[in-house]
């Protein structure tokens, strides 16, 4: 039994798998978003609220 790297199908080798550009392009959109998103809520809701500015923006 061969090891799970050198597995060939017709004399052809069978790479890996694993995570190609366009997954980590999805991966970061789907846990990138929401936290940016969150973030940005608090943000103006503390601001809204107390007059604090938490943002990257406000040191600028």
């Amino acid at each position: 039994m061969s090891s799970p790297k050198d597995q060939s199908v017709l004399g052809h080798d069978i790479p890996k798998a694993r995570l190609t550009a366009s997954g980590w392009a999805w991966g970061t959109l789907y846990l990138g978003l929401p936290i940016l998103l969150l973030g940005n809520l608090m943000d103006f809701i503390f601001q809204w609220t107390f007059g604090w500015c938490i943002g990257i923006w406000c040191i600028v």
